[in-house]
């Protein structure tokens, strides 16, 4: 009967980790041997001889080393191999299962086994290892349609299994109380739309809303989305029945439309956000998050912006809430998003921000004439109400670098008095006639002129660092392009046009709005605020539906 080379492998093990003897195994004989006599004795027909080998490989590893070293002894067994590792009578040899890799390529997934076991009654002794398995990155699709042609007794170890107590209820669906139509696409291969009362498959996938399993869980919560808003009934029951869904209930409640959570939710809601917004501190927005555009009115008077911007339907927000629109992920990224976040007035200012165009702003790069005549017309007469509006626009170009579009307005006294881009250059289509700006310094000056006496000082040093960096990539020539010259919206490479994270920090959107109205990533205690925040909606978007889980 061979044995285990112990003092050999802990030896290699000592010369590097698990990952580093695996890769020396494919080149070199001597590892390669041991770990094919290790992985040979842990599955030797005689019960005795696994027991030996396993606690052999006992002594050999640590804490530390276990998981991975046992992993490579297992990887690549054959499917009839792990049936019999995962079907060993002696616990100690089962229980090594769950070092297997679950999916091999090449191979039936290790749940199809662990499922076959689990539905076999000769297996008993083996039912919480082969759970345990499919608990391991777990099959969720398949699990639900295997629950529904499963037996009373099966069910209960499939609810198991599926991180839920196995006398767990499901809803009842009755044709009277939920006639509405379901997408039954994950478990159909014709995507099929069916009534929610005749979907098998809808009541188990909220009750899993409510498993202790967190990758479960995620999953219940895009296979309930995939039904569509014809599950909305069914998870307002789920609200009411069954305590641990409750809360994934009520978001994809919120996410198929504010109208179809409950009244009695909205009404907590309400009060929760009331109570928030007494006791909340303004913190500061990531620059990088934010994607969007964004007016500034020298104003408390919140009812009049609203009334300017042609905005109905507000309900009460925090500053949380109003960050969340403002950052570039939404949970419905692929469809419009009306709201508009209208802030309360900080150190003076009020903030109304969007994404999109929802208010009429400019898509990225778009600067044409009659694009910055609308622009400057709209800016003109909110200026005229309100003594100055400005805009702000920040479009992060790429999501896996730091380079952006972003340009900025201000109209002051019913007249535009600088409008600047800053892209793949910094374009300056619009200054005051008394004051004309030809060239980085000249911008630099006027902000710096303009400034409202809040910018952070701190940032001096850098700026100025920021400056030279940008005049040196210009070799030095700081004139600004003309205005009537095209801007590129595309590099040779075909990739959009965009400023650096240096000419951003000087020109950006930002940038500007930090020395000219609000800083909106400096919020913070010293910040003064006055009225609290809403989200409304444009009045010619009334019919968009409002919806989207924000945090509170």
């Amino acid at each position: 009967m061979g044995k285990i080379n112990s003092d050999r492998l802990k030896t290699l093990l000592a010369e590097g980790t698990v990952h580093e003897l695996a890769q020396r195994a494919r080149y070199e004989r001597e590892p390669a041997e041991l770990l094919e006599e290790a992985r040979e004795l842990v599955m030797d027909p005689d019960p005795t001889v696994r027991r030996q080998a396993w606690d052999a490989l006992d002594l050999v590893v640590d804490n530390s080393t276990r998981a991975d070293l046992f992993a490579l002894v297992l990887r690549d067994l054959e499917p009839e191999q792990f049936r019999r590792l995962l079907a060993d009578p002696d616990p100690v040899v089962r229980n090594r299962a769950g070092w297997v890799n679950i999916v091999v390529v090449g191979y039936p997934s290790r749940h199809t086994t662990a499922l076959e076991l689990l539905a076999d009654d000769r297996f008993e002794y083996a039912w919480p290892e082969c759970i345990e398995v499919l608990r391991r990155d777990p099959p969720v699709k398949t699990l639900v349609s295997e629950y529904i042609e499963a037996p009373p007794d099966l069910r209960k170890r499939l609810s198991v299994a599926l991180g839920l107590p196995a006398a767990t209820p499901l809803l009842e669906v009755s044709p009277e109380g939920c006639s509405t139509q379901v997408h039954c696409w994950p478990f159909t291969w014709c995507s099929g739309v069916v009534a929610a009362h005749e979907c098998p498959h809808l009541p188990l996938s909220i009750a899993l809303l409510g498993s202790s399993l967190h990758a479960v869980r995620d999953e219940a919560m895009n296979l309930v989305e995939g039904f569509g808003p014809g599950a909305t009934d069914l998870l307002r029951s789920a609200r009411r029945s069954l305590p641990a869904a409750r809360r994934n209930a009520l978001l994809l409640l919120a996410g198929f439309g504010w109208d179809h959570i409950p009244a009695e939710d909205r009404r907590a809601l309400q009060r929760l956000i009331r109570i928030k917004q007494v006791s909340e501190t303004p913190e500061p927005l990531p620059v990088l998050d934010a994607h969007g555009g964004w007016y500034a009115f020298p104003t408390t008077d919140q009812a009049a912006v609203l009334d300017a911007l042609d905005l109905t339907d507000p309900v009460p927000a925090t500053l949380r809430m109003g960050s969340a629109v403002m950052e570039r992920s939404s949970y419905y990224p692929d469809q419009p998003n009306p709201e508009v976040f209208v802030t309360p007035a900080l150190d003076g200012w009020t903030v109304a921000y969007c994404k999109n165009e929802v208010l009429g702003g400019l898509a990225p790069r778009a600067v044409s004439t009659e694009h910055r005549h609308d622009l400057y017309q709209r800016l003109e007469e909110l200026s005229r109400r309100f003594g100055s509006a400005h805009w702000y626009e920040h479009f992060v170009v790429d999501d896996y670098t730091d380079l952006t579009w972003s340009q900025w307005c201000i109209a002051r006294d019913g007249e535009v008095r600088m409008h600047c881009v800053s892209s793949d250059d910094v374009w300056v289509y619009r200054c005051e006639e008394s004051n004309p700006v030809d060239s980085l310094g000249e911008l630099k000056a006027w902000i710096e002129a303009h400034d409202i006496g809040r910018a952070n000082r701190r940032d001096d040093e850098e700026r100025a660092e920021a400056y030279e960096d940008v005049l040196g990539e210009r070799h030095g020539d700081d004139r600004l392009p003309d205005e009537h010259d095209a801007a590129e919206e595309f590099d040779e490479d075909g990739r959009p046009t965009a400023a650096t994270w240096e000419q951003n920090l000087l020109f950006g959107a930002w940038a500007a709005a930090e020395h000219l109205s609000v800083d909106l990533t400096d919020l913070g205690p010293h910040t003064h605020v006055h009225g609290t925040a809403v989200l409304a909606i444009p009045r010619t978007q009334r019919d968009h539906h409002r919806r989207g889980v924000l945090p509170i």
